[in-house]
């Protein structure tokens, strides 16, 4: 029988200061322990509350850290689209 290679891709253009933000950090963690590759598509940098086994995606200037939302979601989805 083939073995399933398991995967978590999350997608959240900001992370920002939050209780949603609270419960990503929460969740990621908990299955980054449960499945072998997790990753955090975002336009943040931030990667303090993040376990170490997480990967990120995110793009590599750092200006759009201080973008709109609108702005970093259509960046995020084409760091989406070209990840898959």
């Amino acid at each position: 029988m083939k073995k399933i290679k398991k995967e978590l891709i999350v997608y959240s253009p900001t992370i920002e200061d939050g209780g949603v933000e609270k419960n990503l950090y929460n969740i990621t963690n908990y299955l980054s322990n449960k499945i072998p590759k997790v990753t955090v598509i975002t336009a943040n940098k931030n990667k303090n509350n993040f376990n170490k086994k997480i990967n990120f995606l995110s793009p590599k200037n750092h200006k759009w850290n201080f973008s709109n939302r609108y702005l970093k979601s259509l960046i995020c989805i084409k760091l989406l689209l070209c990840y898959s």
